[in-house]
């Protein structure tokens, strides 16, 4: 047995360890209390806002399905006028006609594909089409249409595609629509609401307004300073609660503030902790390129069966028209933004009179031009839904997926219609994008449904505001007290 004397001794000693210890966790849990509760403030009540910006933002509607090219047509050639960077054939008001995008140009250029004749303003008229299909509004007037040919304002970086138009409409709500007319699909939709609640959450919560050294210094120390007030408090609730030293009796506020803290802090420890491995760790991706120059219209003998577009490819010295067919309705609930997708297996190249067999040659070649090592080993896919690690926020459907077996694992996403590169991504990435998705933005809670999920995610980041309010209630009464 230990002796009595030696076993009061550790006693005391293990008592000493713990108070010193209790000290320490109290004095940096006051220190941190002023960045903590700025942090949890901004980033808490920004958050909750994202998923009500998310329910009352404007839903896009699913337009009516595009009609097919008929069959054995034969186009008249068109008159380009220069260098192009897009040239396809489509419908337009129910008739085959070209569309090309100029070299310079940042509006598309149209006419009719049986007499070869210009199309005046069709491509504004094709946007307000576009627009009325997407907004699910037939009969409102539209205020203006206007094209987009950069970055910027009500049209920020994160839509990625250009040029689109912008399609606003003469109602009370300021509905307006961006659309991109050569994929025939939806950019972003937007609303007086949407714009308000967007820029608060701009303003408070990614602070897209400051410089990056400011950024990135700035939301640092301010999550940072949360992460450990937190882990703190969390840890000096457990030292204290094995210690058997907290007391009942403290005041209401003190012990709501601890309660509290104790019940959300590891959510709002997986949210701080998840926010600041993507402000250091998420990579941007480079922009898109602009596709490159056609330097000849490839021939076009006649239209194959089923075809919804035909867009002309320059793949190595080899001019082709990539065939795009109407896809299978899906329950996506983002497919609708976009053209319809080819319906399985790698897409069909037509030289104007049979197939070619041009789809992994292709995709190497845009992935190389975006970067990926030339010549390595890859394997090719056709990316038709988001999800996973191409998300919507990636814009761009269908894309090429080209994988390669170089360390870190990295694919290349990349559209074949356009040529643009849309995104690279690697081990790194993927579980960076892991991380935030399941301890950022919970998906692990997906089985309960997006709403569900959504106002569990928002009541924790409320809650943790709640707790913070109140220590900051407690460190101002102590600070005015001393």
């Amino acid at each position: 047995m230990t002796p009595p004397q030696r076993q009061t001794g550790f006693v005391a000693l293990q008592a000493l360890g713990t108070g010193r210890l209790v000290g320490v966790l109290t004095r940096w849990h006051r220190r941190l209390a002023l960045p903590a509760g700025v942090a949890v403030l901004l980033w808490g009540l920004s958050g909750v806002m994202h998923p009500i910006m998310s329910a009352l933002s404007p839903q896009p509607q699913r337009p009516a399905p595009a009609a097919t090219l008929p069959a054995g047509f034969v186009p008249v050639k068109p008159d380009l006028h220069g260098p192009v960077r897009e040239l396809r054939l489509a419908s337009f008001a129910g008739r085959p006609a070209w569309q090309w995008l100029p070299a310079d140009g940042a509006q598309r250029d149209w006419a009719d594909a049986q007499t070869g004749l210009a199309i005046a303003d069709a491509d504004r008229a094709e946007a307000e089409r576009l627009a009325r299909a997407f907004a699910g509004d037939a009969s409102s007037p539209v205020a203006r249409i206007t094209p987009v040919s950069t970055f910027g304002g009500d049209y920020p970086a994160m839509n990625k595609i250009l040029p689109v138009w912008r399609v606003e409409f003469a109602r009370g709500d300021g509905l307006t629509a961006f659309v991109d007319t050569g994929e025939a699909r939806l950019s972003t939709l937007t609303d007086d609401r949407k714009r308000a609640l967007m820029g608060a959450f701009v303003l408070l919560h990614s602070w897209a307004w400051a410089s990056e050294p400011l950024r990135l210094t700035g939301i640092s120390v301010l999550l940072g300073g949360g992460l450990l007030t937190v882990i703190g408090g969390l840890a000096l609730w457990l030292v204290r609660r094995r210690a058997a030293t907290l007391k009942p009796g403290q005041p209401r506020l003190r012990r709501w503030h601890r309660g509290l803290g104790v019940a959300v802090g590891v959510a709002g420890a997986m949210l701080i902790g998840s926010g600041l491995i993507h402000l250091h760790f998420a990579r941007a991706q480079a922009p898109a390129l602009p596709a490159p120059l056609l330097g000849a219209v490839p021939p076009l003998v006649t239209v194959p069966d089923g075809a919804l577009r035909l867009s002309a490819v320059r793949v190595g010295d080899r001019f082709a028209w990539l065939f795009a067919a109407a896809a299978p309705v899906s329950g996506d609930e983002h497919q609708h933004h976009h053209a319809p997708a080819v319906p399985g297996g790698l897409p069909r190249y037509w030289s104007g009179s049979t197939e070619l067999d041009l789809a992994q040659q292709h995709a190497l070649m845009l992935a190389e031009r975006a970067g990926a090592p030339a010549g390595a080993a890859a394997t090719i896919s056709l990316v038709t839904q988001f999800g996973g690690e191409y998300g919507f926020f990636q814009k761009r459907l269908p894309v090429y997926r080209v994988d390669y077996a170089a360390p870190g694992k990295p694919a290349y996403y990349v559209e074949p219609a356009t040529g643009a590169f849309s995104a690279r991504i690697d081990d790194r990435d993927r579980l960076e994008g892991y991380v935030f998705a399941y301890l950022h933005k919970w998906h692990w809670l997906d089985g309960l449904g997006k709403t569900t999920r959504d106002v569990l995610l928002a009541g924790f980041a409320a809650a943790n505001v709640v707790a913070a309010t109140l220590g900051l209630t407690l460190w101002w009464r102590r600070r005015r007290s001393r």
